[in-house]
């Protein structure tokens, strides 16, 4: 009698387990919810609203505004810069700054690199950096004109306004040339 008992438990339970779980088998999913189409109209509108922005976008200057403070970095980036240049054999020099990270794009004068040597003077520009900024940590110096023409490219567009996080993929291009072009960063 207690086996009886215990087997239609079991089998009550059982039943009762899988009566439970086979609703979730027939069970629907919700159907989608799809947007009401739009009339021609109301394409229309959204595709002249979008010209508009884009005319507005391409018609606007990206200049600061000269109310506009400089940002500090700016201004570090000048400073950098003046004290690149005070090396001598270095004619000109551009500057992009990223943290505690100076990019430094140079131009030798060619009768000072034939006598000082070209990684002399970088190595002398990064070290001055880094000793008259305490806030610059690394300073890489290059003097390879493509690398010099994507920093006056990145400079000029956050001098205009642009967000630096633009520049990302150039910035990015950039320090891994410079380290590989020094070995060690263009640094000792």
């Amino acid at each position: 009698m207690q086996n009886k008992k215990l087997i239609l438990l079991v089998f009550l339970m059982l039943a009762a387990s899988f009566l439970l779980h086979s609703c979730a088998w027939f069970r629907r999913p919700e159907a989608e919810r799809q947007p009401l189409p739009r009339t021609n109209e109301q394409k229309d509108m959204q595709q002249q609203e979008r010209q508009q922005t884009q005319d507005m976008r391409r018609q606007t200057p990206q200049v600061q505004p000269n109310d506009q403070p400089r940002t500090d970095t700016m201004d570090l980036a000048e400073r950098i810069s003046k004290i690149a240049t005070g090396v001598d054999g270095v004619d000109r020099s551009v500057v992009v700054v990223i943290s505690n990270m100076a990019l430094i794009g140079v131009t030798l004068e060619r009768e000072e690199t034939s006598q000082a040597g070209d990684e002399a003077l970088k190595k002398e520009v990064a070290r001055r950096v880094e000793a008259e900024e305490p806030s610059i940590v690394n300073a890489y110096v290059s003097a390879n004109p493509d690398i010099v023409k994507q920093l006056q490219d990145i400079s000029s567009g956050i001098t205009r306004g642009e967000p630096i996080s633009t520049f990302f993929d150039q910035i990015t291009d950039v320090l891994r040339r410079m380290k590989a072009e020094s070995g060690n960063g263009g640094k000792d």
